[in-house]
């Protein structure tokens, strides 16, 4: 028994539908958690900045002379170009984060879409007109190829994104080892 034309269409809109529906909540929800995990990092990093803020100026109205009031100026400005590598770095994790779950959740979305373009395109020629086989045939090779080449976009992006990740790993460990440095120099040098 074969469905009519009307029923058939009426059920792939109605998976169209359901499909749609699913993408958005899908997406919505890892963007909705990456927009909560930015604001909490927001707000801890101003009140760490708030009493960080109060203890330097309660700390420099005591000191007692100018070398070491310079000390301060010098420790407290490289312990915020530590803490402003600090919150970039989880930024940077957040928005690598959010990335990760956004692609998986299109990717299960592209698998489904993908799933349902299949099935569509093998039941097609028992619907179709008579004839058009070689279509079908073309067109099945032609969808097997763009899963092919979106295969290897996501491979590519991965590796991308990976390889930005280690970057701003070494970039912020060596930014970290050199206020160190400088900070004991100017410091004997104050002396």
């Amino acid at each position: 028994m074969s469905e009519s034309p009307n029923e058939f269409a009426s059920d792939r809109l109605r998976a169209q539908y359901q499909s749609g529906i699913a993408a958005f909540f899908a997406l919505t929800q890892p963007a909705l958690k990456s927009v909560e995990a930015v604001v909490a990092l927001n707000l801890q990093a101003t009140r760490a900045l708030l009493a960080e803020n109060e203890a330097t100026l309660k700390s420099a109205l005591q000191t007692a002379s100018p070398v070491e009031l310079f000390t301060q100026h010098v420790s407290a400005s490289q312990q915020a170009a530590a803490k402003a590598l600090s919150y970039g770095r989880q930024l940077f994790d957040i928005a690598t984060h959010a990335q990760a779950e956004l692609t998986q959740a299109a990717q299960a979305q592209a698998e489904a879409q993908q799933e349902r373009a299949k099935a569509f395109a093998e039941s097609f020629p028992q619907n179709g007109p008579a004839g058009f086989a070689p279509y079908f045939t073309t067109f099945n090779s032609t969808f097997a190829a763009f899963n092919n080449a979106a295969e290897t976009f996501r491979t590519l992006t991965q590796q991308t994104i990976e390889s930005a990740r280690n970057h701003v790993d070494s970039v912020t460990a060596k930014a970290i080892q050199q206020p160190a440095t400088q900070e004991a120099a100017v410091i004997q040098a104050a002396k």
